[in-house]
This record gives C-alpha cells, structure tokens and sequence, in this order.
C-alpha cells in the first residue's frame, strides 16, 4: 500500500492535504482559479523521476507556454532542464474527440512504462473533464442510452478504472516504482455535485478544491483548506494538522458571525480567534510562486515552520483590547512573511528566527485565578 509522502513543496498540500507515492488526487475548480497554475507548479518541485502531462483538451495557448516555458527552467534536483524529465501529451480542444479520449490512455501508458523501470512517476491529467466531455461526443454519435446530464452511463467506471492504474509496485529485483495520478476537473460555474466531479471524488485519496472566493482575494495556491481533505498521512503529525483546522475554522465561524452581529458585538477573545486564523492562512497557506526561496518549501523546512506556526495558535495572549491584538498578530504575520523570503543557510534567516523565539516568549499568558 502506498504509504510515503509525495513531497510537492507546496505547503498547503504537503502538510494539510498529502499525497503520497502510488496514490490518487484531484484538483476541481471553477475556470481561471489556478488548476492548470498549481500543475504546473508541482510538476516543477514535485521530489519525482518523471512527469508526464496529459494536456487532454487544454486551451492551444497553455500548451504553448509549456512548451516554451519547460526547456528554460532548471530542474532543482538534478540541475539539467525540466524538459529532460518531463513528457507533454499534446491534446488541444481542435483536435478530434476521439484523439482527445485515447490521450489520456496515452499517457497513462507512457507513464506506467517508466514505472516498470522502477522510476517515481506523476501524471497531471488537465482537464478530466474535457476528457469526460469527449466521452460524452462519442457516446452520443455511438447512439447510446445518456446517463445524468447527457454522459455516458458507464462515465463512473471509466475515471475509476483510469485513477486505479496508479499505484507504487515491487520489481522482481527488488526495486520499486511508483505512479502518482493528479487530475484536474472543470466543473461548469464551479459546481461540484456535478457528475465528472462526484464519479472522481468518490475514487482518489486526496482532494484539493479551488475556491472562487480565494482566488479572487488572491490567496494562492486558492486550495480551500476547510473543504478540501486527504485520506493519506503527511509529512505533518496528524494531530497537529488537526489542531492548525480547528483554528481555521473557529476563525470562520467568527467572521460569519461578525457579519451579523458586527465587531462590537465581538468579543476580544473571538476576534483573536479570527486574527490566529487569518495569520496561519497569510503566512503558510499562502505561497508566492514568483520567489525563489518561498516558491518551494523542502519538507525539513516545513515542519520546522509549522510547529513554530502552531506555537503561535496555540498561544493564550492576554490581549487588553481588540488594538492589541490586531497589532501584536500583524507583528507575527510580517515575521514568519518575511521569514519565509529568507534562505535557510543565510544569515537573516537565523535572526528573523530568533525575533520569532523572542515574539512567542514576550506575551506571558492571564494569570489563572485561584
């Protein structure tokens, strides 16, 4: 059974939602969230021998700027180009239904093969639900009987049977491989009851969904952390992973009740609860892709910050009113911010840590009565 994390350096998907090596995940969402960005992205960092992208009815121009993108990055473990590791099935909307349904099968068999050589792989399939739609066209000409909104009875069993081919494997020499499925789904206006998402939700290990709401407050990776879950075990104790969403979504609770009752009727203790959740989901949830150092988080470097984070929920603060805390948690979130810019070996980033050590130790906790 695949048990080993899949280390993506994303670190919203590595210490709250994992995969692992040989599991399944999917990444549904409504049009311009980041689906296709976030791929790519882990198809850059992901600790993999081998990538193959299955761009089955993608937009002709997102295939385009891979293909002129890939050849010029670097492969950070390995120091030769990304293209060397990475094979592009080719499938825009253009082209024929019936090449769009048989790329992903493509892929799929491409990516097996390396397997079998007892490489770690990971297919990107962007957009299962073109592939569906494809499907759908076929079935349709074939004259069989529709199923729920016009696919094809049988659309269950096929995603099935596409996400069971991954799987890590044992070779006679004693090596092993692995095959890693992450696949996107399109659904229209964001609707995720729709059947291309609940035939996919109901096969993988891990999902991942996009919110409209994140990605317009441009909160990216736009991964919504309260209903997004994983099956699968991290590189993050569970416990403590659990302890970091109840915050989350005690803080939700407050905003939603703030929007009724307002910020006076608010109590302190709950604002604080509110400016703890904001604080985890500016400065670990959140990544800026466009920077060296924070664009990619090694697993080392992410459980250090995360128990440094967790300090920080964790912590009682006796806030004397709402000014107070809102200033002292705004301290916090540019600390770990700019502690995020920094390199581990470099010099700022030893003294932005011993700010930190100074910041949890310098808020004593209320006296307890009695």
């Amino acid at each position: 059974m695949p048990t080993e994390p899949l280390v993506t350096r994303v670190r919203i998907i590595d210490s709250m939602f994992p995969v692992v090596r040989g599991g399944t995940y999917c990444i549904p969402g409504p049009f311009g969230a980041g689906k296709t960005v976030l791929q790519q992205i882990t198809s850059r960092h992901a600790e993999v021998d081998i990538v193959v992208i299955a761009a089955c009815g993608e937009r002709a121009g997102e295939v385009v700027e891979t293909l002129r993108e890939f050849p010029r990055l670097t492969d950070p473990r390995t120091g030769r180009r990304l293209m060397d590791r990475t094979i592009i099935v080719c499938n825009t909307l253009a082209m024929p239904v019936a090449a769009r349904d048989a790329s992903v099968y493509t892929a799929a068999t491409m990516a097996e093969y390396y397997r079998q050589m007892g490489l770690n792989v990971l297919l990107l399939a962007d957009s299962t639900s073109r592939w569906a739609q494809a499907m759908r066209e076929i079935s349709g000409r074939l004259e069989e009987i529709p199923g729920e909104e016009a696919f094809p009875a049988y659309l269950e069993s096929r995603i099935a049977s596409f996400y069971e081919r991954a799987a890590i494997i044992e070779l006679r020499d004693g090596q092993t491989g692995s095959l890693t499925i992450g696949g996107t789904v399109s659904p229209a206006g964001g609707n995720f009851e729709e059947p291309v998402t609940q035939g996919t939700l109901k096969v993988v290990g891990a999902f991942h969904g996009l919110s409209r709401a994140r990605s317009d407050a441009r909160r990216y990776p736009a991964i919504d952390p309260l209903d997004s879950w994983s099956k699968y075990v991290g590189i993050i104790d569970p416990q403590k992973v659990a302890a970091a969403r109840a915050v989350l979504r005690r803080g939700h609770e407050v905003r939603q009740m703030m929007t009724v009752v307002g910020e006076e009727g608010t109590s302190v203790e709950d604002i604080t609860e509110m400016l703890k959740a904001d604080f985890f989901d500016s400065v670990y949830l959140q990544q800026n892709a466009y920077d060296k150092v924070d664009g990619a988080t090694p697993a080392e470097r992410q459980q250090f910050v995360f128990d440094r984070v967790l300090a920080v929920l964790q912590k009682e603060f006796a806030f004397g009113d709402k000014d107070q805390a809102r200033k002292t948690m705004v301290e916090a979130t540019d600390l770990f911010r700019n502690w995020n810019y920094a390199a581990t070996d470099s010099p700022e980033y030893q003294e932005i840590l011993g700010k930190i050590e100074t910041f949890l130790a310098g808020h004593p906790a209320p006296q307890q009565e009695g």
